[in-house]
């Protein structure tokens, strides 16, 4: 299934998109990425539903919560007013994404080991990271600690999901996972910090990989022997 994934239709659709608004973003054409960004998720959305084979409607239904909460949030954040309306929306994405993962973990016999040291270490970068925003948080500090909690352990859900030895779909979900804690730390450190060179670019690259990600290794898990 993973050798397909890359001449899906639905896949090749969703590169081209995500080019096309990662340079967008670079060239500060902003009306443009109105189409394009909420575009994105709708495509995984229609790869998932066009892909989901032997996935149980109770996975499914986790997965594509996640994706439409995720799309709601892409909507949102598009608008500097509804911002907390899209991080609510991205934190109930990743609710979603917790459940679907932890229910992989205790239906996958036998149960992924618990990795403590990938644990200790994400921890120490998480007090690091909040330590570091935290005096400019202002208002904000106890929504966006609360959504740095929940994108910590969607990461960790994702990593002790899978027996990666045998179940290498696995790995699309946990570098989808940790895209996405790339791609949400520097928007933080944009919004809140100190912004990187072409800042907007890197998180539209780190966050389309990672929805892709995720998505792909979980239609792949499912249906490893599809073709």
């Amino acid at each position: 299934m993973l050798s397909t994934l890359f001449r899906s239709k639905w896949q090749l659709l969703y590169a081209f998109i995500l080019l096309l608004d990662v340079i967008f973003t670079g060239l500060d054409m902003h009306s443009a990425r109105y189409v394009t960004k909420p575009l994105l998720t709708i495509l995984l959305i229609i790869f998932v539903l066009s892909n989901a084979g032997n996935m149980k409607s109770s996975y499914l239904r986790f997965l594509l919560l996640a994706l439409i909460f995720s799309f709601g949030g892409d909507v949102l954040l598009m608008f500097d007013s509804h911002f907390l309306t899209g991080l609510g929306s991205f934190l109930l994405a990743h609710v979603f994404y917790i459940l679907f993962f932890l229910k992989i973990r205790y239906s996958n016999p036998p149960v992924p080991m618990c990795k403590y040291p990938v644990i200790f270490l994400h921890a120490a970068f998480l007090i690091g990271f909040i330590l570091l925003l935290l005096p400019h948080l202002g208002a904000l500090k106890i929504p966006v600690i609360i959504y740095a909690l929940a994108l910590s352990i969607t990461v960790q859900s994702s990593i002790h999901a899978f027996n990666l030895k045998w179940q290498p779909a696995g790995w699309f979900c946990i570098i989808g996972a940790v895209l996405f804690l790339i791609s949400d730390s520097l928007i933080a450190l944009g919004k809140f910090y100190q912004p990187l060179p072409a800042n907007g670019v890197l998180v539209m690259i780190t966050y389309g990989l990672a929805q892709w990600g995720i998505t792909a290794g979980a239609v792949s898990y499912f249906n490893p022997l599809s073709r």
